[in-house]
C-alpha cells in the first residue's frame, strides 16, 4: 500500500528464490547403526558434499578412534603416565595431624 505509513518496503510473501529439495542418497554403506561405518562411509563418499567431508572427517578425528598407531612420542608419554599411575608419588607425605582428644567420663 503505498503511501500508508509502516505499510510500504519489507519483504513479500512468495518473493524470492523457491527452496531446494532436500537431498537423498540412497547409498548401502551410510545406511548402518555404527557411527564409526557411518562417518567414514560420509567421508569416503565422493557424491557428498565437501563441507560433509570434512565434518565427518573432524568428527573420526575428534572421536579418538583411528587405526593407525600412536607415534614414538605418544606411545612414551602413555608409557610414563602408567608408570606414574602405577608408583607411588613424589609429593612428601604431609605431617602427622595432631591427635585428637577425646573426654573422658
Amino acid at each position: 500500500m503505498a503511501g500508508v505509513k509502516g505499510r510500504s518496503g519489507g519483504a513479500r510473501e512468495g518473493a524470492g528464490r523457491p527452496p531446494a529439495p532436500p537431498r537423498q542418497n540412497k547409498s548401502k554403506s551410510l545406511q548402518t547403526t555404527d557411527e564409526d561405518d557411518f562417518l567414514r562411509a560420509v567421508m569416503s563418499d565422493p557424491k557428498a558434499d565437501m563441507k560433509d567431508r570434512m565434518a565427518a572427517a573432524l568428527a573420526l578425528k575428534k572421536g579418538g578412534t583411528s587405526t593407525r598407531e600412536p607415534g614414538k612420542k605418544q606411545a612414551s608419554q602413555d608409557a610414563a603416565e602408567a608408570l606414574v599411575k602405577q608408583s607411588r608419588s613424589l609429593a612428601p607425605d604431609p605431617p602427622p595431624g595432631r591427635p585428637m582428644l577425646r573426654a573422658v567420663k
